[in-house]
């Protein structure tokens, strides 16, 4: 069995991205509330912190934070290519791609991604979630041999019928 799950790096973009968006809707939320005077006060003692640091604490934080999250749990979709066919993983993702059903296997842009496709008999696409080629920390040095290897593991298990030919002489 080959499994296919996002690289490091791009796990840990993926989660700075995601953390640096929580980060900004938190600042966000919090300077509404401000703004509109509705933030609780609290008898804390009070230190001189500069608003730039205070602005740039949760900015800087949350991203890290994300990245760690990312690096921990973002690995966990992906393909499984077995015997049998392809399979996302988690399942509920797109579905099984059986061998004898599949058309063909290509690699497409999707947004700022290239994504790899399975087009099955049926008119279905199944697109999976790992492999993906993307920009800065999206980028997988092995995409096309990964790629590469989808289309050989392809090719060696699908089966297909020949159609009679009247020279061969059965």
């Amino acid at each position: 069995m080959v499994s296919f799950r996002p690289t490091a790096t791009q796990a840990l973009g993926r989660g700075a991205c995601i953390g640096a968006g929580v980060g900004l809707l938190l600042l966000s939320a919090l300077a509404l509330l401000a703004w509109a005077g509705l933030m609780p006060r609290f008898d804390v003692p009070r230190f001189d912190v500069p608003l730039w640091l205070t602005v740039a604490g949760p900015l800087a934080v949350c991203p890290v934070v994300g990245a760690s999250f990312g690096l921990l749990f973002g690995r966990d979709e992906g393909a499984d290519v077995d015997d049998f066919g392809i399979h996302t993983v988690p399942r509920t993702a797109g579905g099984d791609a059986p061998w004898h059903r599949i058309e063909d296997v290509r690699a497409e842009r999707r947004g700022a991604r290239t994504h790899v496709a399975v087009y099955l008999d049926s008119g279905r696409i199944v697109r999976l979630l790992a492999p993906y080629h993307g920009g800065i920390m999206a980028r997988d040095p092995e995409f096309e041999r990964k790629l590469f290897m989808l289309r050989h593991l392809w090719e060696t298990h699908r089966s297909f019928v020949l159609p009679h030919h009247p020279l061969d002489g059965t």
